[in-house]
């Protein structure tokens, strides 16, 4: 099975992406895939493909480390894309107050992933949510101006998914919630 651990948010902050930003950008950004309302989340850490029989060890890790941490909250703050917003792969909608926290929580799935055969990220995290996806990279010209949601979200939180992958885009299954402190 396909897993990952990941930050999940209210439906109506996904409506309100999709409203405010996703609507917006949609016939101005040629070549994007977006990503469906319902698959928007916040991931920390993609273990990929394993063993169904790992599901327990992997589940009892994220609950060892959502008791370390304690409740907080977030906010959406920018757009921007990786590698770079001028010729990006992803384009995705950052977080502003709440990343050092998940940025502190992503650190500690990645030391706790490692010795069980886990490989670490090569990148430093940026908490974010994917918008779209372009098959290569793209020049998508100037972004227009996008007025982001700024009400503030509780994360309360860690999930572990299972992902589905199908043409349609990618279908996610919490398998556990972990309540955070």
């Amino acid at each position: 099975m396909r897993l990952f651990v990941a930050i999940d948010v209210p439906d109506h902050l996904k409506d309100a992406i999709e409203a405010c930003i996703v609507d917006r950008l949609r016939d101005r950004v040629t070549g994007a895939r977006w990503t469906r309302p319902e698959g928007r989340h916040l991931t920390l850490k993609f273990l990929g493909n394993v063993d169904d029989e790992r599901e327990k060890e992997i589940a009892d890790v994220v609950r060892d480390i959502a008791s370390r941490h304690v409740s907080f909250e977030a906010s959406l703050a920018d757009v921007g894309g990786f590698p770079n917003l001028r010729r990006p792969r992803v384009l995705w909608l950052g977080i502003g107050p709440g990343n050092d926290t998940m940025v502190a929580i992503a650190r500690d799935l990645e030391a706790a992933f490692e010795p069980l055969g886990f490989d670490a990220e090569d990148r430093a995290f940026r908490g974010h949510f994917t918008l779209a996806r372009f098959p290569k990279p793209s020049a998508i010209g100037d972004i227009p101006e996008v007025e982001i949601p700024d009400e503030p979200f509780a994360v309360r939180g860690l999930v572990l998914f299972r992902s589905y992958l199908d043409p349609k885009g990618a279908r996610y299954d919490a398998l556990h919630v972990f309540d955070l402190r």
